[in-house]
């Protein structure tokens, strides 16, 4: 029986990763929006009331853990705290007391609002509060992970090329080659100097999924035709799996890093909005927060 030829695969380091998945992230928000449902519907029962030692110590946990956010931005500014822990550790408990506070203010306040510095001060925190989630999301596409250094554009060009052997592994499906490059010269026309503009920018995850499956659809077919026209035993069968599976990861990495290299300018700009909104919310807080705090004691 003649020997049948494999699409090969040339074996190199695969392309860092430029995203990691946070799950961790995911189920502690989850845990909380499941406390805040609970606790809203346990609220009619007034186990407790907000000026009782219940009410108050949950009040006061909240507002300490929202006070300690201010060591985050501090710790970035003030040279004299440049060895207080580093900084990622900081911006870990930033994020996690930036969602446990409000709660705990919220779970305090019993889900009433009874005055009007009250409203102010917890209409600032769940602004504040909110506009933190979506700034750790934009925080993440414009770093290595959660807590990495800064990515640079350039920086992503380099692991762009590292998985340009998606294509070159390509040779014996030329068609699936054409797409990979037509997708990539698309991709980078829209991220020139910002311009993928809203439409381009809120479709392109869709568009990409779709992309992928359809690329991986052909690969799978161009594979695997020569065997089932050929009726391979079940050792040639189990080597061009792993062929298969090793194109098919490369594939995906080289599409993903595409997709970053688009979108990167777009999130960088969307982030340095954000923080313009964010810290004048922060300000507002605080004044808001202590004059509730004053208010509550003194009448």
């Amino acid at each position: 029986m003649a020997t049948q030829t494999y699409p090969q695969v040339e074996r190199r380091k695969p392309p860092q990763k430029i995203q990691t998945r946070d799950y961790g992230w995911t189920l502690y928000l989850s845990v909380i929006t499941l406390l805040l449902a609970g606790g809203y519907f346990v609220s009619y029962d007034h186990l407790y009331e907000p000026g009782d030692d219940i009410g108050y110590n949950l009040g006061l946990a909240g507002g300490l853990m929202m006070l300690s956010l201010l060591l985050y931005p501090m710790r970035k500014r003030f040279r004299f705290m440049s060895n207080w822990i580093i900084l990622p550790k900081w911006f870990k408990w930033h994020m996690v007391f930036g969602v446990m506070g409000p709660t705990l203010v919220m779970f305090h306040s019993t889900f009433r609002i009874e005055s009007i510095n009250a409203g102010v001060a917890m209409a600032c925190m769940m602004i504040s509060s909110g506009s933190g989630i979506f700034g750790r999301f934009f925080y993440t596409k414009v770093h290595y992970g959660l807590y990495g250094r800064q990515v640079t554009f350039q920086q992503l060009q380099k692991d762009l090329q590292g998985s340009e052997e998606a294509r070159s592994i390509l040779s014996f499906a030329p068609a699936i080659q054409r797409r990979l490059a037509d997708f990539h010269a698309r991709a980078m026309r829209l991220s020139e100097r910002g311009r993928i503009g809203v439409w381009n920018f809120l479709t392109l995850g869709i568009r990409t999924a779709w992309f992928t499956w359809s690329i991986i659809r052909d690969l799978k077919k161009a594979m695997y035709a020569d065997a089932a026209e050929k009726h391979w035993n079940a050792i040639q069968m189990k080597r061009l799996n792993q062929i298969y599976a090793e194109n098919e990861k490369s594939i995906r990495s080289y599409i993903n890093a595409v997709r970053e290299m688009a979108e990167f300018s777009t999130y960088e700009r969307l982030f340095s909005l954000w923080h313009i909104f964010h810290v004048p919310i922060v300000y507002l807080l605080v004044p808001s927060a202590i004059w509730h705090v004053i208010a509550v004691h003194r009448y």
